[in-house]
């Protein structure tokens, strides 16, 4: 038994010391591949990085939404109800989120008739909709640039290919033929990584946007027929 746990903690540590040789390995095989493939290799990679930070952005955005909005929701309906909309308006003054401010758009004009309540909703929500989309609408146009930039890359490693070709040396043709194959044929893959990896993006955050956008929209309709009940109410009562 000592062997053994003795074995296993020489191993764990050998597998620690070559970790960092394994991934000093791995960025010099990227370096090595970037160059390899020419100029549009780093285009293609510069749209690779935007992708995952459109991704990555717009995700934490929704997560962290999701459960906020709800709660706001709530408690701006019962403020309503409760007749405390001076109070309902403070507290949203203080969030600068979409939906703060589409439900500040109603509460603010409470006591005005019911068309101009859900005209000033409207407006807000023309005015906030692009802040919900922002950076997801761009992904499936980084998808298309990405495959492009390989097809372009494509072409560049083909025309050097055939550059060689009116050469008399055998060595020089084949130097280009495998070295303008080589370069077509990262491009290429690159390409078409990098723009599959932006479609499966874009489908990852498509519903959570629909998602956002349907919340705002039931949100704001809820609280306007929640201030039109109260008002009646006190209508009937008074």
């Amino acid at each position: 038994m000592h062997n053994f746990r003795r074995r296993g903690g020489d191993s764990f540590r050998i597998a620690c010391v070559g970790l960092p040789h394994l991934a000093g390995a791995f960025d010099n095989a990227m370096i090595k591949l970037l160059l390899a493939g020419g100029p549009f290799m780093f285009a293609t990679l510069a749209v690779s990085i935007l992708t995952l930070a459109i991704f990555f952005w717009r995700l934490v955005f929704f997560l962290g939404k999701s459960s906020s909005s709800k709660y706001m929701l709530n408690t701006v309906v019962e403020m309503v109800e409760s007749q405390k909309i001076s109070k309902a308006i403070q507290t949203l003054s203080a969030n600068t989120s979409p939906l703060a401010q589409l439900l500040s758009a109603a509460l603010m004009r409470a006591n005005r008739p019911e068309k101009e309540i859900r005209r000033a909703v409207e407006v807000t929500a023309l005015k906030e909709l692009p802040r919900v989309k922002a950076g997801t609408v761009y992904l499936p146009q980084l998808s298309n640039l990405a495959t492009l930039l390989g097809l372009i890359g494509t072409i560049h490693g083909l025309i050097i290919a055939f550059q060689g070709a009116g050469s008399e040396s055998v060595g020089t043709r084949q130097m280009y033929l495998s070295q303008g194959i080589a370069i077509a044929f990262y491009n290429t893959f690159f390409g078409l990584v990098t723009a599959t990896m932006g479609i499966i993006c874009y489908l990852i955050l498509l519903p959570r946007m629909n998602a956002a956008m349907s919340l705002m929209e039931h949100s704001a309709a809820k609280v306007v027929d929640t201030i039109l009940s109260v008002r009646d109410r006190m209508r009937k009562s008074a």
